[in-house]
């Protein structure tokens, strides 16, 4: 088996309105080589695309110019010829398909309601979520990337989907809801599934202090949860922003095609059936074929 790995990885940018952020982001992810970067936080307005010679731009924003929410995806010009659908949903969510040689794989960015927000805000968050989760194809690949403002914890509840690798040990509301919604839709919380320093977990730093949570995270479907290989935090890629950068390595197997040596095929000379005496020969031939065949049943 021939194997490729994909260096996926998810980043709130905190914005992408000032001048020049653009770049920075960009030249951050080129610098460390990742393929697809799911991006929160980029503040554009309304839904597109940017296509660059190295790589492309997607976006999904406020239909007003709100300057809050937007999310996003960066894609190298590889993965852009596998780019299959891109669809943006809102601030808060959007969605792309990738062709892959055995299957496909649906990458949602996301940026979940913070802990303090309205709980109606959450559940049309996971409402939403969940509908989309409902239109992807059963045999596709699926992961879920982004600012989910959830601490995830160790608790027996939350363990069949998140492993004992978390930051935290205890779960925060929005930490049960991610595992609720995992469970439901037969996710692994793989950002929580590796044994990581605690440098290499937190994800956040609360502003003001040097405390750091591990809300930003990584989800893949369940059947296929041995294919992501790792998930760690990235401390060196900077854009002034309070969040760091989490990279997933995902690998895809790939068979290689062999061609059996010293097998040759016979092939039927048809013409020869027009010729009276050799389509007698043939039928006589088939006939005692089949007679063997009952005699030996």
């Amino acid at each position: 088996m021939r194997e490729m790995d994909w260096r996926v990885a998810t980043w709130n940018v905190r914005t992408m309105l000032a001048p020049g952020k653009m770049k920075e982001v960009t030249s951050e992810i080129l610098r460390y080589k990742l393929d697809i970067v799911a991006l929160q936080e980029i503040r554009w307005q309304g839904g597109g695309q940017i296509d660059k010679k190295e790589f492309s731009l997607l976006y999904s924003g406020p239909e007003n110019r709100t300057g809050y929410g937007g999310t996003g995806f960066f894609i190298t010009a590889e993965m852009r010829k596998k780019l299959l659908n891109f669809e943006p949903i809102s601030e808060r969510m959007c969605m792309i398909r990738l062709k892959g040689r055995f299957r496909n794989v649906t990458i949602i960015s996301v940026y979940a309601p913070t802990e303090d927000a309205d709980e109606q805000a959450k559940e049309d968050f996971y409402d939403v979520l969940t509908n989309k989760m409902d239109q992807i194809g059963q045999h596709d690949m699926v992961l879920v990337l982004g600012d989910l403002n959830a601490q995830v914890g160790r608790e027996s509840a939350v363990r069949t989907v998140a492993g004992n690798f978390s930051l935290h040990d205890e779960s925060n509301n929005n930490g049960f809801l991610l595992a609720q919604f995992a469970e439901s839709n037969r996710l692994v919380i793989k950002s929580t599934s590796f044994p990581h320093k605690r440098i290499h977990l937190g994800t956040w730093k609360v502003p003001g202090s040097e405390v750091v949570n591990q809300i930003d995270h990584v989800l893949v479907s369940a059947r296929h949860a041995s294919g992501v290989l790792d998930v760690r935090t990235m401390r060196g890629p900077n854009c002034d922003s309070d969040h760091f950068l989490v990279r997933a390595v995902v690998r895809f197997r790939l068979a290689n095609i062999r061609k059996e040596r010293g097998i040759r095929r016979c092939k039927w000379d048809i013409d020869k059936l027009q010729v009276d005496d050799e389509r007698q020969i043939f039928q006589n031939n088939w006939k005692g074929s089949l007679c063997r065949i009952t005699w030996k049943g």
